[in-house]
């Protein structure tokens, strides 16, 4: 393969929602690839997600969104409320009205169940309990290890393997993610648990004194409820994090910490939660990665959270990345004497940055918002999210929501065309 060729075949590392994505994208342009997953088959992460407009477009173009549309909970608008209830502000996280789609929470495993289903039905081989060791070497193909000791080779190799890349290392070989002390400690519970009226909103975040606490519908006729806090928590290791899992009485004591400071309808939830059914999520980052891509060869790729792990509270850790395989899908589609792959991987990572940078500060202000009135009496202005009027064009989420990847695509090898 050369810098102007489209690859003859692509290695995928990790088998989650962005590198079965990948695969979908990449079969969709009649690039041949393969999947490489360290676990095994039977291995379910468990969660949901949080799937919006801008997601659901890229997976309406390749075919998957209407094989998950009923499999999960379809609903718009997340609603902020004081402890007595009072609504105080609402986030969309879709409008078929204005976005042109809902957003979908569905389970993880749902997904990509539906994921694998569909590459099994295109011939798109993965192969699971195989893991990526290292890159041996990079020129016109890429040949890389397994933890095995065997080998392979394929003309571009893709890193969709998550915030704890294996990938990453050959691009960066210091780098470690950064635990920004923060988790999420949720449950799933039944919504006939909640002491609340039938017609009461979700999903919501409540404000209550000991801090926010969301609950989100998550099976597709709502009768099962995510709930769960963000609390400042100290690091611990692997084993550490793993052992708090499962041993879950620890979880349980620091969910029903302050028990009776939390209102009526939390507290029911709390109540409900039982040993087994809980789940942290260690918030890890990583900073601002100057390149995606190797420097020499251009031929190693990562993506998703290997290259911009994002913080949960807009949900846009998985739709990003989403956007960032059918971009990249595309772009390589393109490559040619005029359009090289040092050409289109620069203008990938230079469009998805200032989309991720912009996501970030969404989210920030988002995470402000669920300060105590205190915290935030602090901050400057403007460092609190608050909707605006949706009637003026779309809103201020039209520019998440409607990347128009295609569009920004075409326009730019027009532009390369012309020079």
């Amino acid at each position: 393969m050369t810098n102007a060729e489209v690859p003859k075949n692509v290695a995928i590392i990790g088998a989650g929602l962005s590198g079965l994505g990948l695969a979908i994208a990449l079969h969709n342009v009649s690039i041949p690839c393969i999947v490489y997953e360290l676990r095994p088959k039977s291995f379910n992460l468990g969660g949901g997600v949080m799937l919006s407009p801008n997601a659901l477009r890229v997976l309406d173009d390749l075919g998957v969104y209407r094989r998950i549309r009923d499999k999960g909970f379809n609903f718009e608008t997340l609603e902020f409320t004081t402890e007595a209830g009072e609504k105080t502000d609402t986030y969309y996280f879709g409008s078929e009205k204005f976005y042109g789609y809902q957003a979908l929470r569905i389970y993880r495993q749902v997904l990509i169940d539906e994921l694998l289903l569909m590459l099994e039905e295109r011939d798109i081989p993965v192969k699971y309990e195989t893991k990526f060791s290292h890159v041996i070497s990079e020129s016109d193909m890429v040949e890389f290890a397994f933890a095995d000791g065997s080998t392979s080779k394929a003309s571009m190799l893709i890193g969709a393997d998550g915030i704890h890349s294996t990938v990453r290392k050959y691009l960066f070989p210091d780098l470690a993610p950064k635990f920004s002390s923060f988790v999420a400690i949720t449950s799933a519970i039944p919504r006939s648990k909640l002491r609340a009226p039938h017609d009461y909103h979700m999903p919501v975040t409540i404000m209550a004194k000991p801090g926010a606490f969301v609950m989100a519908p998550q099976d597709v006729d709502g009768s099962e409820i995510m709930v769960g806090m963000q609390r400042a928590f100290p690091e611990r290791d692997r084993a550490g994090w793993e052992g708090m899992l499962a041993g879950q009485q620890e979880l349980l004591e620091i969910l029903h910490k302050d028990l009776k400071s939390w209102p009526d309808i939390i507290q029911s939830a709390l109540e409900s939660i039982v040993a087994g059914q809980i789940t942290i999520w260690p918030f890890y980052g990583v900073p601002k990665l100057d390149k995606w891509a190797s420097a020499a060869e251009r031929r190693v790729i990562i993506l998703g959270d290997a290259a911009h792990a994002i913080p949960p509270t807009t949900g846009q850790g998985v739709n990003q990345a989403f956007e960032d395989i059918y971009m990249l899908a595309l772009l390589l589609t393109k490559l040619s004497p005029k359009i090289t792959l040092s050409d289109a991987l620069l203008f990938w990572q230079t469009f998805r940055q200032e989309r991720i940078d912009k996501v970030l500060d969404l989210t920030q202000k988002i995470n402000a918002k669920r300060l105590p009135p205190s915290e935030q009496a602090k901050l400057a202005a403007g460092s609190i999210w608050k909707s605006e009027d949706l009637e003026n064009e779309g809103g201020q989420l039209r520019w998440l929501y409607e990347p128009e990847l295609n569009k920004h695509v075409t326009a730019w090898t027009e532009e390369i065309g012309r020079a």
